[in-house]
């Protein structure tokens, strides 16, 4: 892991081990050919190995259903101390008119004698002090349930931000961009060189004023799972804001960066938009494109700069191109 700069995660450390054992061929395939396109192992990638080949439910995903079982278990004690409480509740309830008759029926039979009375005290004080210890327990689950609830919020937020999935498109998201990209350029000239596009979808503002959001989302839908289908050793696709997703291509020349990209234009123009209930065509989907190939200690500030200079060219020169930089 040292030797390709692997950093030592519990998911790295898992798909290596599993790696050395030599337990899984197909992984350890997948890992000699992720690491000689790349020079090590992508985030995102490890990710998706580790889904595939260690464990089909992801650390998230595991962690989802613990907290899962922990809201349960805690809807489960609360709504039991709810219950008992309110038992109590009505068994206080039933006392205190018993109490009342046994206090109206020495009245009508006169006085009474001093022990029928301490004995109706005695039954309604133990009857109280059973109602407050019923009360100040369900207090006590309430105030921890409270706790439970703020941690297991804390704990979904951070879930939250860890993940690198966006869950419309179902392309990497900007974190896992940021991320990652950040980790290509680490390698410096050691690796393989990179090359970013940055894709706009045409008018995707009408989208959603003429036919409403759930149009619009579901233009984005379609525009990932386009992008999906072009990622594979060397291609990373990404969500990087609104209707713009982001492409990191490892390795390969300029030119050949440039012709997958127009390739991913061109399968984009051919996606038709259509409505759900009756089939009828609404409108078809394009994309503007712009790339640039890194330069040599270039920061990812200034290819980020480049490459969106590239799109806006794109978009000002008539949109549904591919302009590089």
């Amino acid at each position: 892991m040292v030797k390709h700069q692997i950093p030592v995660t519990p998911i790295n450390y898992a798909l290596w081990y599993t790696y050395v054992s030599n337990e899984d061929p197909t992984l350890n395939q997948r890992i000699d050919e992720i690491v000689s396109a790349y020079g090590m192992i992508p985030l995102t990638k490890a990710e998706d190995l580790f889904r595939e080949h260690v464990s089909s439910t992801g650390d998230i995903e595991t962690a989802l259903h613990r907290m899962k079982d922990s809201f349960e278990q805690m809807v489960s004690g609360i709504d039991h101390d709810l219950n008992a409480t309110l038992a109590g509740t009505r068994s206080f309830s039933t006392l205190l008119d018993e109490c009342n008759r046994d206090l109206r029926g020495n009245t009508t039979a006169g006085a009474g004698s001093v022990d029928d009375i301490f004995g109706t005290l005695d039954k309604l004080l133990q009857g109280s002090t059973a109602m407050q210890q019923n009360t100040s327990r369900f207090e006590q689950r309430l105030s921890a349930a409270n706790e439970e609830i703020r941690r297991l919020r804390s704990e979904l937020e951070t879930l939250r931000q860890n993940a690198m999935n966006d869950e419309l498109t179902g392309v990497f998201n900007r974190r896992a961009f940021d991320m990652e990209l950040a980790q290509f350029l680490e390698q410096s000239d050691r690796g393989p060189v990179i090359h970013l596009a940055l894709l706009d979808i045409d008018h995707f503002k009408q989208f959603n004023d003429r036919f409403g959001h759930l149009v619009g989302d579901r233009v984005l839908s379609l525009v990932g799972k386009q992008l999906s289908a072009a990622t594979r050793v060397g291609v990373s696709v990404y969500r990087y804001g609104g209707e713009e997703f982001a492409l990191i291509f490892c390795g390969g020349t300029a030119q050949q960066a440039h012709q997958l990209a127009e390739t991913l234009r061109i399968s984009i123009e051919h996606l038709v938009l259509k409505d759900s209930r009756t089939g009828e065509r609404l409108t078809n989907i394009s994309a503007s494109i712009g790339i640039a190939s890194r330069q040599p200690g270039e920061t990812a500030e200034d290819l980020l700069s480049r490459t969106d200079r590239a799109l806006y060219a794109a978009k000002n020169a008539g949109r549904n191109r591919v302009v590089q930089a």
